[in-house]
């Protein structure tokens, strides 16, 4: 098995077994999820449960896995169905528990392995900026930014992702687009 094989072809050997051509899609597909669930607003306490849940959902849906169509939009279609799953459960929880103030996400805990402090604290600050800024669209709006402009689908491979069409795609692109001018204008 090479790193260089396509996800096709690992996908193809993973539905016929081989656990290490899955582990191989994982590990090159499993940062982008976590980004994904983080730029969605999911706090930091529920990204690896959703990157975990959608890799096994992946792997018991091999089996309908079109191989001529992109892994990695068809990957992304489950991991945006966990990450509503979640934010679905998280919200249900607030409501019966009354925790409002336990749910909310700390982007200050989240690190990047950058050495310098100052740097750190830069980069903390500009996730936390976006990361509120991103929580400011309407979440069709938010998925396709997000889908297109921080983990880098294709609009085509974005719109499987969705389930909509490429013209969706651009057109909500566009709207959060000038949604996000209007509110770094602020």
């Amino acid at each position: 098995m090479s790193e260089g094989e396509n996800d096709s072809t690992l996908a193809r050997r993973s539905r016929e077994g081989d656990r290490r051509a899955f582990g191989l899609l994982m590990r090159r597909h499993g940062s982008a999820l976590a980004q994904t669930a983080r730029s969605f607003g999911l706090p930091e306490t529920d990204v690896d449960d959703a990157v975990q849940e959608s890799f096994v959902a992946a792997w018991r849906a091999l089996g309908d896995y079109d191989t001529a169509r992109p892994f990695r939009a068809w990957l992304f279609r489950i991991a945006i169905n966990k990450i509503r799953d979640l934010q679905r459960h998280r919200r249900v929880r607030r409501f019966l528990f009354g925790a409002i103030g336990l749910d909310d996400a700390d982007p200050h805990h989240l690190s990047d392995g950058m050495p310098d402090p100052e740097r750190h604290a830069m980069a903390r600050g500009d996730l936390a900026r976006t990361t509120a800024l991103l929580r400011k669209l309407d979440g069709d709006l938010r998925e396709a930014i997000v889908l297109t402009a921080i983990v880098g689908l294709t609009q085509a491979e974005a719109a499987i992702a969705l389930g909509i069409t490429d013209k969706a795609v651009e057109g909500r692109v566009g709207r959060a687009r000038r949604k996000l001018s209007l509110l770094l204008e602020q």
